[in-house]
C-alpha cells in the first residue's frame, strides 16, 4: 500500500481492506471506546490491573510445570529422568529478565507496569528477584542431553505428543487465543503505566513525595518516584548486579520510599490513573480479548502450586 503525502499530512489515514464481501474502511488510530470488565479486584499492594486475567503466566514457569506433569507419562514410554530442581520465584525472575519491556526493567521502582511493591521492598529493597532459583544451566543440560534426545527420537511420536497434550490439559495451559490476549493485555498495561506517570493528578503529588524523601540524604534525589533508584543508589547498593547482597540500609530506604509514596498520595493517584486507562480498549483489542477466557490468574496459581508440589527440593538458601 502506498501512503500519499496528502494523507500523511492530514493525520487521518484511511485503510481500505478487502474481504468479507466488500471493502471496509478503518480510521487510524481507533478510538478506545469499548468497555472492559475488570478481571481482578483492585489491590494497590499487588498492583493488580483490569486485564491481568488475560495474561498467561511466565513461559519459563509454565514450561517447567508441564515438564513435571508430563514426566510419569514419558517414563511409561521409556523416557526416564525427572527435571532438575527449580523454584517459582526463580523462574518468574528469569522471565522478567528475558522480557524487560513488558514485565519490568533494571529496578522495581522503574518497572514498566508496576512501581516498587511492599512485598518485594521488604525482602529485596530495590534489587530484582534472584534468578538463581531458575537453575538454568542444569535444566538446559537435562533437556538437551544427547541421551535424552536420542530416547525421545526413538519413542512413538504420537505417544510423546500425547504426554505433552495431557500435561497442558491438566494445567489448563492450552487455552484458546491465550497468546494473542496476552500480547494485548501486556501491551496495553505497559502503555497505561507509562501514560499514568504523566497524568496531572499524579504529577500534583510528586512535590510532597520529594519533600518527604529529602530526609533520606540522597545527593541525586529525582523529582518523582519513577526516577529511583538514582545513580548514587546504583553504585552504593550494587543494583546493577541482580545477585548482589541486599543490605539493611537499602531495605530501609525502599520502605521509606514506599511510605512517602503513600503519604503524598502519589501511589493512590498513580494506581487510579493506570487502572482507569485500562477500562476501555479499541474494537480490535476488544475482539482479541473476547476470543479468550480471562482465567489466566487461576492458571498461574495452578502452575505455581504444581511446581511447589512436584519439583525436587532446591538447595538450602535458594528461594
Amino acid at each position: 500500500m502506498r501512503i500519499t503525502q496528502r494523507a500523511a499530512k492530514s493525520g487521518a489515514l484511511v485503510l481500505v481492506l478487502a474481504g468479507l464481501g466488500g471493502a471496509v474502511l478503518h480510521s487510524l488510530p481507533e478510538p478506545a471506546d469499548h468497555a472492559v470488565r475488570p478481571t481482578v479486584e483492585r489491590d494497590l499492594d499487588t498492583w493488580s490491573m483490569p486485564l491481568d486475567g488475560y495474561a498467561r503466566p511466565a513461559v519459563d514457569e509454565t514450561s517447567y510445570a508441564e515438564e513435571l506433569v508430563a514426566e510419569p507419562c514419558l517414563e511409561r514410554l521409556g523416557i526416564d529422568g525427572a527435571p532438575p530442581w527449580a523454584t517459582v520465584s526463580g523462574l518468574r525472575a528469569l522471565s522478567e529478565a528475558d522480557d524487560p519491556a513488558v514485565r519490568g526493567n533494571t529496578a522495581p521502582a522503574l518497572a514498566t507496569t508496576k512501581p516498587l511493591l511492599p512485598a518485594l521492598a521488604e525482602r529485596r529493597g530495590y534489587h530484582l528477584t534472584s534468578t538463581i532459583g531458575a537453575n538454568v544451566e542444569a535444566r538446559r543440560s537435562w533437556a538437551g542431553s544427547p541421551e535424552r534426545t536420542a530416547v525421545i527420537a526413538a519413542a512413538p511420536r504420537d505417544a510423546v505428543a500425547g504426554c505433552w497434550h495431557q500435561a497442558r490439559r491438566t494445567l489448563g495451559t492450552n487455552g484458546r487465543g491465550v497468546e494473542q490476549s496476552t500480547e494485548v493485555a501486556e501491551r496495553l498495561t505497559a502503555l497505561a503505566a507509562a501514560d499514568a506517570r504523566q497524568d496531572a493528578s499524579v504529577e500534583a503529588t510528586t512535590g510532597a513525595w520529594h519533600r518527604c524523601m529529602s530526609t533520606a540524604g540522597l545527593v541525586d534525589l529525582p523529582a518523582a518516584p519513577s526516577g529511583l533508584p538514582s545513580q548514587s543508589m546504583l553504585m552504593d547498593y550494587g543494583l546493577n548486579f541482580r545477585e548482589g547482597e541486599v543490605t539493611k540500609p537499602e531495605i530501609a530506604l525502599a520502605e521509606h520510599d514506599l511510605a512517602c509514596q503513600q503519604s503524598s498520595g502519589y501511589r493512590e493517584a498513580l494506581y487510579d490513573a493506570q487502572w482507569s486507562r485500562l477500562l476501555h480498549v479499541t474494537a480490535t483489542d476488544a475482539a482479541v480479548l473476547a476470543a479468550a477466557r480471562p482465567d489466566q490468574l487461576a492458571v498461574a496459581d495452578r502452575v505455581a502450586r504444581t511446581i511447589e508440589r512436584l519439583a525436587p527440593e532446591a538447595p538450602e538458601g535458594v528461594d
